[in-house]
């Protein structure tokens, strides 16, 4: 087990298997990996009736269902009602909209932040069906469509996004500030892929897509952080961007945009620790072998702020492997 020091921002948490039914899990995967690296080293993508002949890899295969069967019986956390960001991580993202709509709203923009794009999608679909004239929630809708530091868009999420956000340019804003962030979207969605136009950039989920949309979107998100420079959501947006840079300029092998997003992020993180976005973009930013010591704790912390999200469970996993921390 590798020692955590304790750190002025946060006490020691406990390691994956050292928390409730964290040893199974461990136990569980360790099973799992050893039965398919058998199933590679026999060079076969299903199970062959053959395996089943060795004393061995029965067993290996019987201890692994009974140790998923067994997890099966351990309780699942209910997933939060609709405006309930207790299992999401909490967001304050003010908008000028119907009362009724603005915690849901909030909800799909901790949704967004840890890249749970097709829920967050649902929240602002009912947003925007709510609240018609809700320019931001089409923002929202097409903001789920751009995955940054993902693959990009196909053409169909290219010309859902786009109509979302052409839908919300056609709109009355409401506020200076709700207009800079569909503005900047809109950038990306107009701006022409020219000679980038084949992926360009590598993420862990594979090439991040063409790198002239990316930069142009951050030099928009760059002008409302130069408009808002106090505004918490606007800063950890830009931030995203900065680092979205990063990931679509491979060759940069001083890693400056993810050096300049981070030191951004670690400062909105001494002003709210608990942020999901701020943790899960500070885990990106330093998912490199040099830098992933400087992740440690914004990745002990990711679980327990957004729980409910299925990436905030995994994210960990980037810090905790590139540290040998399995």
């Amino acid at each position: 087990m590798v020692a955590i020091q304790k750190s002025a921002r946060t006490e020691r948490r406990a390691l994956p298997d050292e928390r409730p039914h964290g040893r199974i899990y461990s136990f569980a995967t360790a099973i799992v990996a050893e039965f398919l690296g058998i199933c590679g080293r026999h060079r076969k993508t299903v199970v062959s009736s053959r395996m089943f002949r060795s004393p061995r890899h029965r067993t290996i295969l019987l201890v692994t269902l009974g140790s998923f069967l067994a997890l099966r019986s351990v309780p699942c956390a209910t997933a939060p009602e609709p405006g309930d960001l207790r299992g999401v991580g909490k967001v304050t993202f003010p908008i000028t909209s119907v009362p009724d709509v603005q915690s849901d709203f909030a909800r799909g923009v901790a949704l967004l932040h840890s890249f749970f794009y097709e829920e967050a999608r649902r929240v602002f679909t009912s947003v925007a069906e709510r609240d018609p004239k809700c320019a931001i929630a089409q923002w929202g809708i097409a903001m789920t469509w751009w995955h940054p530091i993902w693959t990009p868009p196909t053409r169909d999420e290219m010309r859902a996004g786009k109509a979302a956000i052409a839908k919300a340019m056609s709109m009355n804003a409401g506020s200076d500030r709700e207009r800079g962030f569909i503005t900047a979207l809109n950038t990306y969605y107009n701006t022409p892929d020219g000679s980038a136009a084949a992926p360009v950039g590598q993420s862990c989920h594979g090439p991040t897509g063409p790198r002239d949309r990316v930069i142009a979107y951050e030099k928009a998100m760059r002008q409302l952080r130069d408009k808002h420079p106090d505004d918490f959501e606007v800063q950890t947006f830009y931030a995203f961007a900065v680092l979205a840079t990063g990931y679509a300029t491979p060759n940069d092998t001083s890693l400056s945009k993810q050096l300049e997003a981070a030191g951004m992020l670690e400062k909105l993180w001494k002003q709210d620790a608990n942020h999901p976005g701020v943790v899960h973009y500070l885990i990106h930013a330093y998912d490199y072998p040099q830098l992933a010591q400087r992740g440690l704790v914004a990745a002990q912390s990711y679980d327990e702020i957004a729980p409910w999200v299925p990436h905030a469970l995994h994210m960990p996993s980037h810090i905790f492997t590139r540290l040998g921390m399995w």
